[in-house]
Formats: structure tokens, sequence, C-alpha cells
């Protein structure tokens, strides 16, 4: 009844067209909802974002949800996930794309890409970790495992970073795989995917750790 009353006098609005949303609603309007701009990466084995990785054998597939344009629909739900605390979003978000795509995947196991313990810290939370438990959700309720590898070292934002710069600024950065994953089909999840730099080294990783495949999904592409 408190929540119904503080909705009344504090409506909440769509992140993307500030519209009033109804009690099923939740971050973006229905309308919004539909309009999401989906990239459909999982029926093109060849997609721009797979190319990306075709240099680790142990990656078989690569598909983003969402593009990423300035000022989208896309940006506005990441930035709400990322710097103004609505975590949920990163559930949200997963599960729309899990019932995507759950008829293409038979994962063992699914890894949020880590965030440094500093950032951690900082946000109070991975943002990849909800979407990792949305998509989790949608197979049936595959282990999320976020325990697995660690990032050690903090590095500064990729924004204005060229390609090479960004490789070079993402190596050494994880801990080694804390498990043997033989034989372990692994979805890996990040939220925005430019060059790929960071998810790329994480899969090296995973790739010394003998995984038999890994598929990458993340919420957004530009």
């Amino acid at each position: 009844m408190l929540s119904e009353f503080i909705s009344l006098i504090y409506p909440a609005t769509c992140l993307n067209c500030n519209e009033t949303l109804i009690s099923a609603e939740n971050f973006i309007c229905t309308a919004c909802k539909i309009d999401l701009p989906e990239t459909m990466d999982h029926l093109n084995s060849e997609n721009v974002l797979f190319q990306k990785f075709a240099y680790n054998s142990s990656i078989k597939s690569a598909a983003s949800f969402l593009y990423f344009h300035d000022g989208g629909i896309a940006q506005k739900l990441i930035h709400g996930l990322k710097y103004e605390g609505s975590h949920e979003i990163g559930n949200l978000l997963g599960e729309l794309y899990g019932k995507t795509i759950f008829d293409y995947f038979i994962p063992d196991i699914v890894i949020p890409v880590p965030i440094h313990k500093k950032k951690l810290r900082k946000r109070g939370y991975n943002q990849s970790l909800g979407f990792a438990k949305g998509l989790a959700s949608c197979f049936n309720n595959v282990e999320v495992r976020d325990d697995l590898i660690d990032r050690i070292k903090n590095t500064e934002t990729q924004t204005r970073r060229n390609k090479l710069s960004r490789w070079l600024n993402v190596s050494n950065i994880y801990s080694d795989v804390k498990e043997d994953l033989s034989g372990k089909v692994a979805i890996v999840v990040d939220d925005v995917i430019t060059t790929g730099a960071t998810v790329g080294m994480l899969c090296d990783k995973l790739k010394e750790a003998n995984v038999s495949a890994i598929h990458i999904l993340c919420m957004a592409r530009r």
C-alpha cells in the first residue's frame, strides 16, 4: 500500500520517452519495449561482433541484444544500470534477451565479465551479473558463476581510446581461472562491447582453463 501511495505522488516514468509507467511496466513502457533496437545477431553466425573474436577458436558465437546509439534507448537503459543504481535493469534485459535466444544455446555455466573490487565497492554491484542471472533464468536456471576469475587490474575507462590502446590497456587484467573447466560450455556476458578487448582477454583465460566452447552475449554493441 505504501509503495502504491508513493507511486501516485512520484510516478515512475519510462527512461526513454518519459511517459508514466503502468504497474506492469518496469523502466521502459510497452511502446518503447516494442521499439528496442534489436540486432538479431544470433541469426547470423558471421555477424560483425563475432568477427572481432575469430582469433580464439574456443569462441563459437557472439551476439548482442541491442544496437548502441548515442542518445538511444540502449544507452539510456545502460546508463541507468551503471550510473544510477538501477541494477534491476540488467535482469530485465537478460530476461528479454533470454526469451529470444534460449533455443540457440545449451550452456553449462554463465559467466559475467568481472569488475575490479574498487569499482565494485563504489558501484555496489557488477552490472553484468544481473544480465547473466536474467539470461540464466531462461536456460532452466543454469548456474551463474561470478567466482571463477577475478579482475586484478583496475584500468582507466576505454571510452576515448583507439583500438590498439584499448587492447594494451587491458593486458594482464585477469587472474587465472580458479577451476578446470574441461568439457564446459560457457556463456560469457558483458554490458557494451566496442572493440571486444576486455571480454576477449577473459575468453583467453577461459580457453586456458580448457572450456569446450564459449558463446559471448552482451546487452549492446556499437
